[in-house]
């Protein structure tokens, strides 16, 4: 097995790559503020990579393969690095972590914006009903 050679997380070396075209905003998707705004991916690029490293049969044990690969990653998951991400103030951030974990999983991301979608909504007076109406029950059509 391959000594681990790595001194910085792969993730990082991703972010590095891809921070040049994201395209934060200048208020917070949910409450409009302007100050203290952070970047969410609805997926989590640790996890992305980790899926697709494995996927690809990539061992990530040095920076240098990290760096190799790096551009493969960014352009298989041009989607999930630069649209699907919201900018939020540290407030809205740090809550929709409190709800989704550190590393929300990545089958969370349709939930998570619906979540923003909410909070947005409730700033705003506006009820959002359920896409999917609640099921009652497996024989509730006969009551």
């Amino acid at each position: 097995m391959a000594s681990n050679t790595r001194n910085r997380i792969p993730v990082k070396w991703i972010r590095d790559g891809a921070k040049s075209a994201y395209e934060k905003q200048s208020a917070c998707f949910i409450c409009g503020a302007e100050s203290d705004l952070e970047l969410h991916h609805t997926n989590s690029i640790t996890l992305l990579l980790e899926k697709w490293a494995k996927d690809q049969g990539y061992t990530l044990d040095s920076d240098e393969e990290v760096l190799e690969i790096r551009q493969k990653f960014i352009d298989a998951h041009r989607p999930e690095i630069y649209e699907q991400v919201f900018t939020l103030c540290n407030k809205h951030h740090v809550n929709l972590h409190r709800v989704f974990g550190k590393a929300p999983p990545l089958h969370t991301a349709d939930k998570q914006c619906r979540w923003i979608e909410k909070q947005k909504a409730k700033i705003l007076g506006i009820e959002i009903k359920d896409e999917k109406p609640k099921s009652k029950g497996l024989f509730s059509s006969f009551y």
